[in-house]
């Protein structure tokens, strides 16, 4: 009689681990406790503490009291993250111009597993320092924000892609305005955005 072969999940490595509980100090805004964090991550509480711990030693991660946040090392690692060369200096002058023209928040998102993630911004209202600061992440439909998310925030977004010299879409210009007020000076700073990632 042949035995019966199941199939056996394979066990989490450690740095799996380690990326997964940063994943989770990120959705819970860069601030959780031990056991919320376990638990989110369905990581057993002794091992989640033992690789906080040591991420804490490298200062990825930094405690106070009960509670962990991201640390000052994994800051100076995304200082360095570029969704293509230059793409983040170019943008950020851009937007800064876009936001004083509109007195709208501009950004620039990238598509990111499934969503879009905010890449740089340009916030002129407080209530969208939540919303749209770098590294917040924004549902999408068929590559533009989510209707249903504009909406549930009271949002209206006008946007225009950024484009590769090899005309594929690297990710869009958005600005909090309606498209019949916003959409020409968006189409504006993506072309110039796009244009200078050529030169």
């Amino acid at each position: 009689m042949r035995g019966i072969h199941m199939k056996t999940k394979k066990p989490r490595s450690v740095l799996e681990g380690a990326f997964t509980l940063l994943d989770a100090l990120v959705r819970h805004r860069g601030e959780a406790g031990l056991t919320q964090l376990a638990d989110s991550c369905s990581i057993p509480k002794a091992t989640a503490h033992r690789l906080l711990d040591q991420l804490t030693e490298l200062e990825v991660v930094q405690r106070s009291e009960n509670r962990y946040r991201i640390g000052v090392q994994a800051f100076r690692l995304g200082q360095w993250w570029q969704p293509y060369p230059r793409l983040l200096d170019l943008a950020r002058h851009r937007l800064r111009l876009l936001a004083t023209t509109t007195r709208a928040s501009a950004v620039l998102a990238v598509p990111c597993d499934g969503h879009m993630l905010i890449a740089a911004a340009s916030l002129t209202r407080p209530e969208h320092e939540c919303l749209l600061r770098p590294g917040a992440t924004v549902p999408q439909h068929t590559g533009r924000f989510s209707p249903c998310w504009q909406a549930e925030h009271g949002l209206t977004v006008s946007e225009a892609p950024v484009r590769l010299p090899t005309g594929e879409i690297l990710g869009a210009i958005a600005a909090t305005l309606p498209p019949q007020r916003g959409l020409v000076a968006v189409e504006h700073t993506a072309r110039a955005v796009s244009a200078a990632l050529v030169s």
